[in-house]
């Protein structure tokens, strides 16, 4: 689901939870949802391979329909969307704890990314960066992340 909204085009919106001043988005503070967003928000803003990147706030309206376990409809709102250096695009959702659901939400997320692959011609990827892991090991760049989470022990 999605309203027709640009990134830059999102109207002011008050926000009480941790914020961060980044550069690299096109807000002027990204809107975490917890302490490890922030900390997200801030690799990201660091990492020497990522040229942007957004939180996706709920005022925005980016979301992805899927099937939960008991085959309802459901609709997920990834965490963030970044753009590497090389200009490959990734949706991206922080995790600290998974429920019955995550998988479900991992697969629509896949899918969604082999579709905007499909009908824009830039390269999409779905990561799902899990909170114990990027903590323990800390990764500098994002090329460090990617190989983390695609590692057999993620």
């Amino acid at each position: 689901m999605h309203r027709g909204l640009t990134f830059s085009e999102t109207p002011a919106f008050l926000y009480s939870r941790p914020t961060l001043d980044a550069g690299k988005t096109v807000f002027n503070l990204v809107a975490c949802a917890n302490q490890f967003e922030k900390a997200f928000a801030m690799f990201l803003e660091e990492a020497p391979d990522v040229s942007a990147f957004a939180k996706l706030p709920p005022q925005f309206g980016f979301a992805i329909e899927y099937a939960d376990a008991r085959n309802n409809l459901r609709y997920y709102e990834p965490d963030f969307v970044a753009v590497t250096t090389d200009g490959k695009r990734y949706l991206l959702e922080t995790k600290g704890r998974e429920d019955v659901d995550v998988a479900c939400k991992d697969r629509a997320a896949a899918l969604w990314c082999e579709n905007a692959t499909r009908l824009t011609g830039d390269h999409w990827d779905y990561v799902k960066v899990p909170e114990k892991e990027c903590k323990n090991l800390q990764p500098a760049s994002f090329a460090e992340l990617l190989a983390l989470v695609e590692s057999p022990q993620s």
